[in-house]
């Protein structure tokens, strides 16, 4: 693995890829002062917001039974998800196989596609800043290039990933006041998740 390299063109990127010709090319989505320094003395200035989706952690009616998983510490193994704890000895150490079906890609693509919708319609995100990519394997990654969210510390993302993904989110119905006779009026917002949920329920009624 040759890392700590900082290449100022493009031409530069292709004299080198043509002398070293790695089987694999990989760019980072941090930015720094000393790009070829060592990672404490790089001097980070911050990140693009990259989200990576593997089908490994989806449900999906495969079960995902064509994978299959061996514990390193009693060697015992099976099929399906890789347990968090091992059956036989309670070992947390495991060697896994893992071989996509089309329900696997199926189900990366799919949450791709929702995760888009929520940075073009949510946030905002234009066409241009989302970039999309196949992981190798059975997923994808998104990576958003944009100004605004480049110097973004790690609660702040976190804040986003909550939001997309539902976390305190609660839907509850408020009690009633007595006060008023007349019935309470069900309100939701044009933006947010309060739409979100206004045209799921729409969905579903029609």
């Amino acid at each position: 693995m040759v890392r700590h390299k900082s290449i100022q063109s493009i031409d530069r990127l292709r004299l080198f890829l043509s002398e070293v010709v790695p089987s694999d090319v990989y760019r980072s989505c941090a930015y720094y002062e000393n790009p070829e320094s060592e990672m404490d003395k790089k001097g980070w200035l911050g990140a693009d917001l990259v989200f990576d989706i593997d089908a490994d952690h989806i449900p999906t009616s495969c079960e995902k039974l064509h994978d299959e998983w061996n514990c390193l510490h009693c060697g015992i193994n099976g099929k399906g998800l890789t347990p968090t704890d091992c059956p036989q000895c309670g070992g947390k150490r495991f060697a896994t196989k893992t071989w996509p079906c089309d329900l696997c890609l199926g189900s990366a693509k799919n949450e791709t596609l929702k995760l888009l919708d929520f940075l073009k319609n949510d946030f905002g995100f234009s066409h241009n800043e989302i970039h999309v990519f196949f992981s190798g394997h059975r997923g994808y990654h998104v990576q958003i290039e944009n100004d605004a969210i480049i110097t973004l510390d790690s609660l702040a993302r976190k804040e986003i990933v909550d939001y997309i993904t539902g976390v305190g989110l609660e839907v509850s119905k408020k009690a009633k006041d007595p006060s008023r006779t007349a019935p309470p009026v069900f309100q939701l917002h044009d933006y947010g998740r309060h739409k979100r949920l206004r045209q799921d329920l729409r969905e579903f009624v029609e």
